[in-house]
């Protein structure tokens, strides 16, 4: 398949990651584009838009299958979903991507494969509430994975973590133009003493949000000068500047691995607070971000608060750790030779390299 370049990445846009990918791509003069099923919750916005509800949704990716046919040879799926599916009848169109000798990657990200009744139970736990362990996965998740193990020609997960349900899996991280993450703006901290800690939850109930708080009031009680940033519910346009204002940032507190919350602040030089399992650290053994769980946040935090240097010493760090795993282009280099395309090429480059006339 070294010639084909056609691909199509689909599914359920997380932000911003398909339509980055698909940009991408075309940069190096390949046909890609990005169709979402769903309306990404901070505004991000794709090439073909199919989040619509009801037999319409239903009819509209149908007809846009049969069009996907013929136009694309390389077929991404995010989030566990592929294009067809009826009532409970889901992923019917797989079979038929392998009659045609489509290539068909299924790149699992989170909640798709794992219950979130898995995360109120970590929390429970860090609570002391003594409590049965749930399965890792609904038995209709699991019946999804069961189905994409057989007609998937590669297996992506975007986060160590989810190898618990898929060790057979490829770890593919979430991706961010590096370029556009890279801050502007000086910590407001410099002209009025506070130190301001972001946290941007995609699902409270997921990322902890309760014991940070919990841990801030009890910093503000011993008479730090620290606030509580929540970027919640905001456009992706005006994310980073909470972010680029803030001194640290963290992301989540219970499950054991970062999100692109992480990535997204350090690549802008900020020390970034996260629940990391030791288990998982030998994927990323340079991994900079702080460890933190309930038990010891509030100990952490106030370590961070008090030492300047350390902070800017981790976010120097975290900026390169960022432009060697989750720069797009990097990425987007490991995705081709997965896809089976073995040109690689990219624009840039290739204007450098041109003769002049």
């Amino acid at each position: 398949m070294g010639g084909d370049r056609r691909i199509l990445i689909s599914g359920h846009e997380i932000g911003g990651q398909m339509q980055l990918l698909a940009e991408t791509f075309r940069k190096r003069w390949m046909q890609a584009s990005a169709a979402a099923f769903n309306n990404d919750f901070r505004g991000y916005q794709n090439d073909i838009m199919l989040a619509q509800s009801g037999w319409r949704a239903a009819l509209d990716r149908f007809l846009f299958f049969f069009w996907a046919l013929l136009h694309y040879q390389v077929f991404h799926f995010f989030w566990g979903v592929s294009l067809l599916s009826w009532w409970r009848f889901h992923l019917l169109d797989l079979p038929l991507l392998k009659l045609l000798n489509k290539k068909v990657i299924v790149h699992f990200r989170g909640l798709d494969i794992i219950d979130i009744k898995h995360f109120d139970y970590l929390r429970e736990k860090s609570r002391g509430v003594n409590m049965a362990k749930p399965p890792l996965s609904r038995p209709d998740q699991a019946r999804r994975v069961k189905k994409w193990l057989r007609y998937a020609d590669v297996v992506l997960v975007s986060e160590p973590d989810l190898f618990a349900v898929v060790p057979q899996a490829i770890l593919s991280p979430q991706v961010i133009d590096i370029s556009y993450w890279t801050s502007a703006r000086r910590p407001l901290s410099e002209t009025d003493g506070i130190i301001r800690i972001v946290h941007a939850p995609s699902s409270r109930r997921k990322k902890g949000t309760d014991f940070i708080e919990l841990a801030v009031a009890a910093l503000k009680a011993k008479g730090y000068p620290v606030e509580l940033v929540l970027a919640e519910k905001l456009p992706h346009h005006k994310i980073k500047e909470l972010y680029e204002i803030s001194d640290i940032g963290i992301d989540q507190v219970l499950y054991g691995w970062h999100g692109k919350v992480s990535v997204e602040l350090m690549a802008l030089e900020k020390p970034v607070i996260c629940n990391i399992n030791p288990d998982w650290k030998k994927y990323r053994p340079d991994l900079p971000v702080v460890h933190g769980d309930p038990g010891n946040l509030e100990k952490i935090l106030e370590e961070l608060i008090v030492d300047v240097n350390k902070r800017l010493e981790i976010g120097k760090r975290s900026r390169d750790y960022v432009r060697k795993y989750h720069d797009v282009d990097v990425v987007a280099d490991q995705l081709l030779e997965l896809y089976g395309i073995e040109e690689k090429s990219r624009v840039k480059e290739r204007v450098n390299d041109a003769k002049t006339w």
